[in-house]
């Protein structure tokens, strides 16, 4: 039963994974509940696994797995943690722990879990022994070659009995000879080889009982004849000669067979001479007999051997005290990208980092006199574009006095594609929250901008300069909200969402984020967009995000040439059975090899130095064109440039026509109401206060939630207007109190936000559904909303005290 060490200071947990949890898993466990404890428990006597937490009274699990790799403890290490974070883990696995477990965890999880770590520690020690032990094999295999050759050149097992038997017919001038192996394992003799005198045929023979079966059990020859016995020899039943000497085939104390020649045509006695000369090449029988059998176990064992290193899926180079390549598995030159025959002669120094190089060599020098050494990383340079990171670990090997290494690598380049992705993941969760921050700011004075400018408007005295002047600055804080959401709808994560899209809008928005790099960067822009495009269904934040990449990836293409242009065409396509949209992003950059064009979307591949791509951005692309049932595809020129093209489907939506904008009177937002303003911009509230003042509604405004609350407690209102993000309490807070206290008024409170959603719960976004302003709002937006608030009610009405 395999034995797992336990080390928590958690008596409660650790006598649970003990007493209960592991012993049914199959297990056998131990318990410390300190560091120390744990180190002096596995010192004393290795456990198959260790279960260790974290967080110890005189140690961190860091620390514990440090101490492990220092004293050079081979134990799989399984993490447990309460308190998890990617940092955490990825120094852990650093540090050789197998597994990562967040309390509190499953029975299920921690199964997988052990049983993963336990399986690859088994299959270690499998190859451990294997090699061990083909190691040894070889070793015999060379000192029984050598030992083989001087007593004959045959290692074909049924050839050699052969030969054997033809060669004791030949020194003792026999009629016969036969030779009978030992079959210790039925406990039998068998005959193996057996010649006869030429007409007479082979009989079958039964050996127990016989002459053959004494001198196996008493390991001494025997001579007879008939001539002194006067009688024939029935050295088997049913079998008579005149004459017979037997000898053993004899390793040590062991016999291993016996050797035979009769004379059954002839009287003729075998002499002592005979019998010498018998005993003589019985022993070099059985030296060779033991040789070819060795030999033959050795090539089965070297074929095992040759078949593992051929198959392992790690890398494994064998160097000279050059450190050229001698061998290489089938690993090692997949990973490099070529055939081990490719490998054979090179030298290490090829493949790898310049800047690496010197530290390399000194390790190998280290481990070549004999000193330790630990794995080290290797950055194998596969393309000019594409790097392989290996972790290797290095062993001195000694081969008929040469020295040489024995270089053992696990590929890490898809583990350190991950981990870049997971930072990158992290960087864009600080921007999304980055952003989203400075659009709350941004988007109040926006708000107040427009919201007056709005007001300003509505006065049909103005004259028509001043009018001009105030459209101008309502269009720039409109504009200047388009870039603050299409900040937003890049930094932010959005569930998939379809609604009906311009495509020409949507390239428009993304270019409007790209526009001050492209100029900076000498890059012409060519619209080519198909005015009569007609609307689709579509997600607008996904297509968003493809042609940002594309466009980004495009400008970085032309950006090495000091200039270029970008060109971006749309269409309608009938080329199929139902019409497309097809999108085109055209470069005059430097192009994409032949050789990559086709991996180009695949996950992580990218032709990018290291640090500079991560390889996801078009495999991203082609996933969200393949959820949109489009399709995606490149063409591209090395030197000339890239061509990206996109089909959609044509999806028409629902025909909807859009109401026009009723003139400022009195009605257009419903009838008069008692409205309640909560905000902590003081901007925003008097601008709602005048803006609902017109509408022809009495406003009330406060700066925070607390205060509404104490308004409300004290005057009836028919409406609250409130702003999502506020200090200490949020629109939401101030929802849930209305909704407990004053029913009747929670389904007539408008929210007002200038973020993205995508962080809100679902029955958060659920409360907002139809009643959400995203600032900077217009007139238009804010009086359609009122008047589609359920269970309008006057300040006449008679429910009114």
């Amino acid at each position: 039963m395999e034995e797992i060490l336990i080390v928590d200071d958690n008596e409660h947990i650790g006598r649970m994974l003990a007493t209960s949890v592991l012993p049914e898993l199959g297990y056998r466990a131990i318990t410390a509940l300190t560091g120390q404890t744990g180190l002096e428990r596995l010192r004393a006597r290795q456990p198959d696994l260790i279960l260790l937490d974290l967080q110890l009274p005189d140690m961190n699990g860091l620390d514990f797995l440090r101490i492990l790799t220092q004293e050079r403890i081979d134990i799989p290490v399984i993490l447990m943690t309460a308190h998890g974070s990617e940092m955490i883990a990825v120094e852990a696995f650093r540090l050789g722990a197998r597994n990562y477990l967040i309390k509190p965890f499953s029975d299920a999880e921690a199964r997988e879990a052990i049983d993963q770590a336990l399986r690859e520690r088994r299959l270690q020690r499998e190859r451990d022994r294997l090699v061990a032990l083909l190691q040894q094999r070889v070793q015999e295999l060379t000192v029984l070659t050598r030992v083989g050759k001087s007593v004959t050149a045959l290692m074909d097992h049924r050839q050699l009995l052969d030969r054997i038997v033809e060669a004791a017919m030949y020194i003792t001038q026999a009629d016969e000879g036969l030779l009978c192996e030992r079959d210790t394992q039925n406990d039998e003799l068998v005959v193996r080889a057996w010649r006869t005198p030429p007409g007479e045929a082979t009989k079958p023979l039964g050996l127990a009982g016989s002459l053959v079966e004494h001198v196996v059990r008493s390991g001494k020859p025997i001579r007879l004849s008939s001539a002194t016995t006067g009688e024939p020899i029935a050295i088997m039943p049913a079998f008579t000669v005149q004459a017979t000497l037997q000898v053993p085939l004899q390793l040590g104390d062991r016999v291993i067979g016996v050797l035979v020649v009769n004379n059954r045509r002839t009287n003729r006695a075998f002499s002592e001479s005979d019998q010498y000369l018998l005993a003589a090449l019985a022993d070099y029988a059985a030296i060779a007999i033991e040789n070819a059998r060795l030999y033959q176990a050795a090539r089965s064992s070297e074929a095992r051997y040759r078949a593992i290193f051929a198959n392992a899926s790690d890398m494994v180079l064998m160097l000279d005290a050059e450190w050229r390549i001698v061998s290489s598995n089938q690993s090692g030159a997949r990973i490099l990208g070529l055939t081990p025959d490719d490998l054979i002669g090179q030298p290490l120094q090829r493949w790898c980092v310049p800047q690496e190089w010197p530290a390399i060599a000194q390790t190998l020098q280290r481990i070549a006199k004999g000193e330790p050494a630990q794995p080290f990383t290797v950055s194998l340079q596969r393309h000019p574009h594409d790097l392989a990171v290996v972790e290797m670990s290095a062993q001195r090997l000694a081969v008929d006095a040469e020295v040489m290494i024995v270089c053992i690598g696990r590929d890490l380049t898809e583990r350190r594609r991950l981990e870049q992705q997971l930072i990158q993941s992290d960087k864009l969760s600080a921007l999304g929250q980055l952003v989203a921050g400075v659009a709350h700011e941004l988007n109040n004075p926006l708000t107040s901008i427009s919201g007056y400018a709005q007001l300003l408007l509505r006065n049909r005295s103005l004259d028509e300069d001043t009018r001009v002047d105030l459209e101008q600055v309502r269009q720039q804080a409109d504009r200047a909200g388009r870039i603050v959401r299409n900040l937003l709808m890049f930094a932010r994560e959005h569930k998939p969402e379809r609604s009906v899209v311009q495509i020409n809008d949507v390239i428009q928005s993304a270019l409007a984020l790209q526009v001050y790099q492209l100029r900076v960067d000498n890059i012409n822009v060519q619209l080519e967009l198909d005015p009569s495009l007609p609307l689709t269904i579509a997600d607008p934040h996904q297509l968003q995000q493809v042609l940002l990449n594309l466009i980004t990836n495009a400008r970085q293409a032309m950006a090495d040439r000091g200039a270029g242009t970008l060109t971006i065409r749309t269409a309608l396509c009938n080329t199929g059975a139902e019409p497309q949209i097809e999108i085109s992003v055209a470069d005059t950059g430097v192009g994409i090899p032949a050789q990559h064009l086709d991996k180009i979307f695949n996950p992580f591949f990218t032709t990018k130095p290291v640090g500079q791509g991560t390889g996801l951005g078009l495999s991203i692309c082609y996933g969200i064109i393949q959820e949109h049932q489009g399709q995606i595809w490149a063409e591209s020129r090395e030197g000339v440039g890239t061509t990206i093209f996109i089909r959609l489907p044509l999806v028409e939506p629902r025909d909807e026509t859009d109401e026009p904008l009723s003139p400022a009177t009195p009605a257009e937002s419903g009838p008069c109401q008692r409205v309640l303003v909560v905000d902590d911009e003081e901007p925003v509230r008097r601008m709602l206060q005048r803006l609902l003042g017109e509408l022809g509604h009495q406003t009330t405004t406060v700066g925070d939630v607390d205060t509404a609350l104490q308004e409300l407690a004290t005057h009836h209102y028919d409406l609250v207007i409130t702003d999502l993000r506020m200090p200490q309490k949020s629109g939401f807070d101030l929802h849930d109190a209305i909704s407990r206290t004053y029913p009747q008024l929670a389904d007539r409170i408008i929210f007002i936000s200038g973020d993205t959603l995508s962080s809100l719960k679902p029955q958060q976004k659920e409360q907002l559904h139809g009643r959400l302003l995203t600032k900077p709002f217009s007139i238009p937006q804010l009086t359609e909303l009122l008047r589609n608030l359920p269970q309008q009610r006057t300040i006449n009405s008679p429910e009114h005290r």
